[in-house]
Parts: structure tokens; sequence; C-alpha cells
């Protein structure tokens, strides 16, 4: 009775195995980076894609790769058209970077977003970025490399996401795109002589670039954005003619509401003072003194960023999202109307490890 039981159930399970497309992988050319740009003239997006070449030896051919270009108003109209020039079957499904150029991030990067998000098989943790000109450009170019244009870029922007900036995949992008109270950012890519770089975080409104903040303001962003853990600060203490790095920096990031219209960020840091070019800590007052120093420095940019991103009327930081799960009126537009007015105040408190002290 038990046999004739599973008869049904293996009978199923080979119709379904007979059912799966199989692909073999020397016959697809499997798309890992796409750039996009705007051309005005033809009023069309541009697509560039980028897979990697294997050979026979697969290590030694690693760093190789193989570019498509294709222009239309769509992005599956693109993936159609470069499919014309493969030899092999296009496949989109292992794409793990996604670029826009300068020019098309300003006009809007939404549409764009949402044809890729149509694509069932495509995975939510893709890396997003924009480049500085054009992403064909900056794709087409052959760099001297062990690794595949792809994957490089794919670790620079995942290693400096563990460090200088905070991630926005492409499942995070689209949830400030469509969320209320926020606003994405991303990084930005440089093209340089031998490689490419992150230089600067983009600001945007809505799916719109529209402001730069430079590596010089990247620890102070994700003081005020997330908690922190393992980084590094080189503050310049003018006063003293002095360049001090403080590693291993751990830090919380929290949002205090006095009021409607009144929120403190506060952020407690913790670290370590590795390098000092013009002598040590050597007392508990030294110590006293630079933890105020690098307090007051770390405060001074943070109400400078938040004061542009209330003139620009963005918010990377989601305070309007807290505010939302904060109050039960909260209304979206009348938060827009109020935001550049809010009162947003940053309470940094920084504290140095007892290292390095010796009196």
């Amino acid at each position: 009775m038990r046999t004739n039981r599973l008869w049904p159930i293996l009978l199923c399970c080979l119709i379904l195995s007979g059912c799966v497309k199989t692909k073999i992988l020397d016959d697809v050319e499997l798309i890992m980076t796409f750039g996009f740009d705007w051309d005005p003239t033809s009023e069309n997006y541009k697509g560039t894609a980028v897979a990697p070449v294997y050979g026979k030896n697969e290590q030694s051919e690693l760093g190789e790769n193989i570019r498509y270009t294709g222009e239309a108003k769509t992005f599956q109209d693109i993936n159609s058209f470069i499919q014309t020039e493969a030899p092999f079957q296009v496949e989109v499904g292992n794409i793990i970077d996604i670029l826009f150029g300068e020019d098309l991030a300003k006009k809007g990067v939404a549409e764009i977003i949402y044809g890729i998000n149509e694509i069932p098989d495509l995975g939510r943790d893709i890396n997003v970025a924009i480049v500085q000109g054009d992403a064909e450009t900056l794709l087409k170019t052959d760099y001297k490399m062990e690794l595949t244009l792809s994957r490089f870029i794919e670790k620079l922007i995942l290693n400096n996401s563990k460090s200088n900036i905070p991630k926005m995949n492409l499942h995070q992008f689209n949830y400030r795109l469509i969320g209320d109270g926020m606003d994405p950012f991303l990084p930005i890519l440089r093209q340089s002589e031998t490689s490419i770089d992150i230089v600067t975080l983009g600001m945007m409104k809505d799916d719109k670039l529209v402001h730069q903040i430079p590596y010089e303001q990247f620890f102070t962003f994700k003081l005020l954005y997330e908690d922190c853990e393992d980084h590094t600060y080189e503050f310049e203490w003018e006063e003293k003619n002095k360049t001090v790095a403080i590693s291993s920096i751990r830090s919380t990031k929290s949002l205090h509401w006095k009021s409607k219209n009144e929120v403190v960020i506060k952020a407690d840091i913790i670290g370590t003072l590795t390098e000092s070019k013009k002598g040590e800590i050597k007392s508990f007052a030294a110590k006293k003194e630079l933890e105020q120093a690098v307090t007051k420095k770390l405060e001074e940019e943070a109400n400078q960023l938040i004061q542009t991103f209330q003139d620009l009327e963005i918010d990377p930081l989601m305070v309007g999202a807290s505010a939302k799960s904060k109050f039960r009126d909260w209304n979206r537009k009348e938060w827009e109307s109020q935001y550049s007015e809010i009162t947003i105040t940053p309470d940094i408190s920084f504290e140095l490890d007892l290292s390095n002290i010796v009196q």
C-alpha cells in the first residue's frame, strides 16, 4: 500500500524535472554590470553591459571583459538590442553592479530602476552607484586588474561600505525612493588613469542627484546616519598645529524628539589614538582637551551637513521616517512643507580610550 502511494509523487517529480529549462554556461553571456547614460539628442537611454570572459584557464583570464552597448527608450529594449550584438544568449540574472552616468542621475533614474525591478530573477542585493561623467566611458576602458571589472566595482563598493560610506544596494535604494520621510544617496565613482575610485557621496532628491559630499565629510555623515564600528578619523587640530589619527572607532546613533519640530541626533563615539605627528597625549588634561576639540569639530561639520540637507529639502538621514514612527498624526505634505524649518541638533560625544596616556 505504501509503495503504491509513492508512485504518483515520483511520477510528478519526473514530469516537473523535465520542464526545467537547462542552460549551458558556455552558451550564454552572463551580464554582471550594467551602466546607463542619457542621450539628450535622441532622448534615449544608452546601456552598456559588461560580461566576464573565461577561457580554458579561468584564472589566467579572470581580468578580461566583453562589452555591449544598446540605445532605447526602456531597459527591456536596451537588453533586446544588446542581444543582437551577442553571439550567445544574454542573461541578466547575474548582475551585481548597476551604474548611472552623471547626466542621467541629474535627470532622474526612476524609469530605469522600475524597469530593472520588473525582472523577476534579479536579486535585490545589487550594488548601485553613479559615475562622474559617462558610465559608458568608465565601463569601456581597459584596466590592468586581476579581477574582472564587475568584481572590482563590487568589492570597491562593499569594502567602502564597511568603513567609509553607508551601504546602499538596490533593495535599500527602492525603499528610500518610494518611502515617506527619506531620500536615497549613492556612491559616486571616478575613472582614474589606472583604476576606479569612490570620490564623493551623491545626495538625491527623490530619484535625482542634487548634491555631492566629499570624502572629508564621509565620516561625519556616517555618524549621523548609523552606528559605526572599527572606523578611522583624521583630526586636524588647528589650535595645536597637530594632525591626530584616531582608529578603532565605535559609535552609536539615536534620535530623540523634543517636539514635532525639534529633534536631537545623538552620536556617542569611542576611539583610540594611534598617531599624533606633533607628540603624544601624555596627560589626562590633554586627553580631555583633545576630546572636547574633536567633539566641537564633528558637531560643526554635522551642523553644516544638516543645514545643507534642509536647504536642499532632502532627507538622507531619514529624519522624516523617524517622525512618522513617533507621531501618529504625521502627514507627508505637512512634513515636507515644514522640514526645512524644524530644528535638527547634532549632539556628539567623543571619548578617547586610555591608550598612550602615560602621566
